[in-house]
């Protein structure tokens, strides 16, 4: 019986599956199940890779899950997530290809991508680039809030341009995470030649909190590649963290079937 159970038994951990799954097959009697669960914490035991395995098995596919969830959480809000005129955005405004980002200007691997995602904008025009003003740290850092506030207020009052250039500006401080203060951002937005006297902090990135949530992000950066039209599941592509050259691809995926 050891050499027909066996191989069921650990097929079944590796699947994601419990141990109690993988016993209760009605074909067995209690005698049998008793001497499976035997034989399997024995192999368990001395073969401990196989729990490894397993768990990495089962966290594959409840991230699949959580991308996939995701996803269709994007398509139900297509129009929010890519048409909400007080988002920042760069690029053409009737763009067929889209990527979101939920960003905060304290964290540190939002600064990290900064440069790589100034670079696709560079390197693809024909893309619309929209900037969700994230502050995660707000809590942790009044900076956080007080820079995603002033990035949405140069947007609404001057346009994508200048907001562009505050944008980058903050992040290539090279400020190390936590340590970006107010003063930082007011004297980047005065070398812009903005009247910061003006300025009206207003918590207008309260709606992207409520997307970031309902999308099931975590962390920030979190990054969505997605068409303007016909938006599906199958043609949205997630990126979470530092991800260079996954967000590269999916743009240049999303692109090509977007002509």
């Amino acid at each position: 019986m050891k050499k027909l159970i066996l191989p069921l038994m650990v097929t079944a951990l590796l699947a994601g599956c419990n141990e109690t799954t993988a016993v209760n097959n009605k074909d067995f009697s209690p005698e049998q199940k008793a001497q499976i669960e035997k034989i399997a914490s024995q192999y368990i035991i001395e073969h401990p890779e196989v729990l490894v395995k397993a768990s990495e098995t089962l966290q594959k596919q409840q991230m699949e899950k959580q991308v996939q969830s995701a996803k269709q959480t994007v398509v139900t809000y297509a129009d929010q997530l890519i048409k909400d005129a007080k988002t920042p955005y760069v690029g053409p405004k009737d763009a067929k290809v889209n990527v979101i980002e939920f960003f905060d200007y304290q964290c540190m691997f939002c600064s990290k991508i900064s440069p790589i995602v100034k670079q696709l904008e560079a390197e693809n025009p024909d893309v619309k680039f929209i900037f969700k003003e994230t502050p995660i740290f707000a809590s942790r850092w009044e900076a956080s809030k007080y820079a995603a506030d002033m990035g949405n207020w140069i947007f609404a009052h001057k346009g994508s341009d200048l907001y562009s250039k505050y944008h980058n500006a903050v992040f290539a401080s090279g400020k190390d995470e936590g340590k970006l203060t107010k003063q930082d951002i007011n004297d980047i937005a005065t070398k812009l030649g903005i009247d910061i006297s003006k300025f009206d902090a207003n918590n207008s990135f309260e709606g992207n909190f409520q997307l970031f949530s309902q999308l099931g992000f975590q962390g920030t950066p979190a990054l969505i590649v997605m068409p303007t039209d016909n938006v599906t599941t199958d043609n949205v592509h997630i990126i979470n963290g530092y991800d260079p050259q996954g967000l590269k691809d999916a743009i240049a995926e999303v692109k090509s079937n977007a002509k």
